[in-house]
């Protein structure tokens, strides 16, 4: 799946067109149930152990690392490393049947696929640490009662409100919304100073830009910008 996963992303990158993206799961069922514990014996090689853990994260990084908007749409469960996966998009829509858990931690585990780095800087430690310690799953209201997912919606809507909100984020100016992305992700590990540095310099080049012009112009002239993504 993670090489599917890897070759898509490749595409998406080099994409001048495509600007925003929908990660969903196949069915009603689950967004991804995670990995098949019957795999998990294979793990007694720790360096081929080491080498699919580091594939996995790096495919992951690759889709955080796109830079179109990412919005992950879970129909139905999203346990284990479906649930990391969720981590690395920008948004996250839940259908209202859908269920949360990282539970790795009753095998004797931990969420080794970005589970720990990610979900405290999402939820706040505290409720990281809850979910991570515990292992026990959480509904859609909880879920997004807690900051994790964005919105929840009805299953039989999740699809079509998925792709509004996608079309919603492609007809915005595609460098705005780069520009934006690429700033807010980058901020970890930068002080307040090297952060008003960023967003200094890409504000400068951001009101240089076509769209930018556009947006005042009909801003001034009472209209619908027309955008043209440059």
């Amino acid at each position: 799946m993670y090489q599917r996963l890897e070759t898509l992303v490749d595409e998406l990158s080099e994409s001048g067109t495509i600007r925003a993206v929908v990660l969903t799961g196949a069915g009603e069922r689950a967004f991804s149930a995670g990995a098949d514990v019957k795999e998990f014996p294979g793990a007694s090689d720790p360096e081929r152990w080491r080498r699919q853990i580091r594939y996995i994260i790096g495919v992951s990084e690759k889709l955080a690392a796109l830079p179109q908007p990412v919005v992950a749409a879970v129909n139905g469960v999203a346990y284990g490393g479906g649930l990391e996966l969720t981590l690395f998009c920008d948004l996250r829509l839940a259908g209202a049947r859908a269920r949360f858990a990282l539970s790795e931690v009753k095998l004797g585990l931990f969420p080794g696929t970005g589970g720990v780095q990610r979900l405290p800087g999402l939820i706040g430690i505290a409720r990281a640490k809850e979910l991570l310690l515990r292992g026990e799953p959480i509904d859609a209201a909880e879920a997004e009662r807690i900051g994790l997912v964005n919105r929840i919606l009805p299953a039989d809507r999740l699809a079509a409100e998925s792709l509004a909100l996608a079309q919603s984020l492609a007809e915005r100016p595609a460098r705005a919304v780069r520009t934006i992305k690429r700033l807010v992700d980058g901020a970890a590990g930068l002080s307040a100073a090297e952060q008003r540095d960023r967003e200094i310099d890409a504000n400068v080049e951001i009101i240089q830009t076509a769209d930018a012009r556009e947006g005042f112009a009909a801003f001034l002239e009472k209209r619908p910008p027309k955008f043209r993504h440059r």
